[in-house]
């Protein structure tokens, strides 16, 4: 029973981190209709910008406080949304503007993953350790916390505000969206402001239960985990995201605390797949003629 409790526990902690990742993959396919690879590399630097700036600058000053903490989180949004932006600005935008296929799209994410990542392993390719903040349990009762709020917030913002229904109404038709006087670049620019954001969230909830990571953290440690929860919970859908980020959670914990932790992939890329198969839309998705 304490395997069981243990498993559950840390499985609801990953999951959460991989929710708040995943929220950043379905806001944007959910706006944008494309899949944002490049994601995977916001979420590392988050990660190496919190890291940085608590190991020199903040801890030997402020301490390993919750203050310090929360300065590493603003900053770490700041620089993520800025790579964001730029990223959406020169790389995304132009192929709007041409009416470039999804296909090129989705090349062109790959690539500046792939920049993105060569820049990050040329800084430093060693394994850090990211500062110790909290005990297992403070860590585990946050993550769960901030989730959820986050979650509540996200929704009540998508479904009840002026821009959360601008939003909506550019996923739904660009064209008639900026017939009514939307200003569709902004809508965008902001879903991958907020993608960014979530990112950078993300990884420092992650960081805070798993200190250990490098310049691949993103793209290679945690890999499509994100992605695929997003798609597991029906892509384009808040708390679909949610469900499939604890889902993936959940498997990749009780798969390693029963002894099955070579097993995990096998077992969540199989769940991928079988949800593909029968329900393409994802498990709380809207059952569309195209989705991924």
């Amino acid at each position: 029973m304490d395997l069981f409790f243990e498993g559950l526990k840390n499985g609801l902690a990953l999951g959460s981190a991989f929710a708040l990742m995943a929220l950043g993959y379905s806001m944007v396919y959910g706006i944008v209709k494309m899949i944002n690879f490049a994601h995977s590399e916001f979420i590392t630097i988050g990660g190496f910008v919190s890291y940085y700036l608590c190991e020199l600058l903040l801890i030997d000053k402020l301490g390993n406080t919750v203050g310090t903490l929360l300065i590493c989180l603003l900053v770490s949004i700041v620089v993520c949304v800025v790579v964001a932006v730029i990223t959406e600005k020169f790389a995304y935008k132009p192929l709007r503007k041409k009416g470039s296929s999804r296909i090129t799209a989705l090349i062109t994410a790959i690539g500046v993953s792939y920049i993105l990542n060569g820049i990050l392993n040329a800084i430093t390719g060693e394994q850090l350790v990211f500062p110790k903040f909290f005990d297992s349990q403070t860590a585990f009762i946050i993550t769960i916390v901030v989730t959820v709020i986050l979650l509540v917030i996200l929704t009540l913002f998508v479904k009840k505000t002026k821009v959360g229904i601008a939003m909506r109404a550019v996923s739904e038709n660009e064209n008639a969206a900026k017939l009514m006087g939307i200003n569709n670049d902004f809508i965008i620019s902001l879903t991958f402001i907020i993608g960014a954001a979530l990112a950078a969230i993300g990884i420092l909830i992650y960081l805070l239960s798993n200190r250990y990571f490098r310049f691949d953290v993103g793209s290679v440690v945690i890999g499509l985990y994100p992605f695929v929860a997003a798609v597991i919970g029906g892509i384009g859908s808040l708390p679909g995201a949610v469900l499939g980020g604890l889902l993936i959670g959940l498997i990749n914990q009780f798969a390693a605390t029963y002894g099955f932790g070579a097993w995990a992939d096998f077992i969540i890329y199989g769940i991928f797949v079988v949800i593909l198969l029968f329900k393409p839309a994802g498990l709380l998705g809207k059952d569309v003629r195209e989705k991924v």
